[in-house]
């Protein structure tokens, strides 16, 4: 757990083939997390230091950064507290297609299986999860007003076409999901062309707001310049197309 601003942690590197960045913000009238990890247990480990950070307050709400397991798979542990979930609608209608987040662990193992020519750790990473579904469902633009805590939540498709970022004006932090890769290149192995475009739009809003930490959604905290990374990356591969 790192601090990144008062009452705003960053839970970094949890499991995951390349780490994933989840976080909490404690507000006056609870906390809300930030994406629940890839596993139960991950998720229980960003439960503890939310408690902890908070002295036991009740966790509010959870947000979704994106509909990808690594973001998901764990919001069960927070329901169970009574979490309400908020996502974009392209993170519903994606579990809509596939089935529910059951469906979505069977395909998960299925994967991996296939990756791994026969053998499987899905069957132990993955044991636990349960059915979730969001309770808020965001399109556009929208203020969370938690105690005395003002977050912003912006849809900002390209990796995914559900993304959605989390700015605290008050805290000047951004937590950016996958939007936002740092040290690593953007991963743009779900995107189309039109994704990328809207992506590259978004990351230049993103440049507009007053940030001074970026929680990424893989790699070590960072700040604008690897906004300007990201966006040099994403388009040098429209103009070589």
């Amino acid at each position: 757990m790192v601090k990144v601003a008062e009452n705003v942690y960053a839970v970094m590197g949890l499991f995951h083939p390349l780490g994933v960045n989840a976080g909490f913000i404690v507000t006056s009238d609870g906390v809300v997390v930030v994406d629940s990890g890839w596993t139960v247990d991950s998720a229980l480990t960003i439960l503890g230091y939310a408690k902890a950070a908070s002295r036991g307050k009740s966790v509010k709400y959870l947000i979704w950064t994106e509909h990808h397991s690594d973001h998901i798979f764990g919001s069960c542990v927070f329901a169970r507290e009574g979490a309400r979930i908020i996502a974009h609608r392209n993170a519903v209608l994606f579990l809509k297609d596939i089935g529910g987040i059951k469906n979505y662990v069977e395909f998960m193992k299925e994967k991996m299986k296939n990756e791994s020519k026969g053998f499987s750790v899905a069957d132990v990473v993955f044991e636990g999860v349960e059915e979730v579904e969001p309770d808020i469902v965001v399109e556009s633009e929208r203020v969370l007003e938690v105690g005395n805590t003002e977050i912003l939540l912006i849809p900002l498709p390209g990796h995914t076409p559900s993304n959605m970022v989390v700015y605290l004006p008050q805290h000047r932090v951004l937590f950016s999901g996958d939007a936002i890769y740092s040290k690593y290149p953007p991963n743009t192995r779900f995107s189309t062309r039109k994704l990328i475009e809207e992506w590259i739009k978004g990351l230049e809003k993103l440049l507009e707001l007053k940030t001074d930490v970026i929680v990424p959604g893989h790699g070590p905290l960072c700040g604008k310049s690897e906004i300007e990374r990201n966006l040099r990356y994403l388009k040098s591969l429209l103009s070589a197309k």
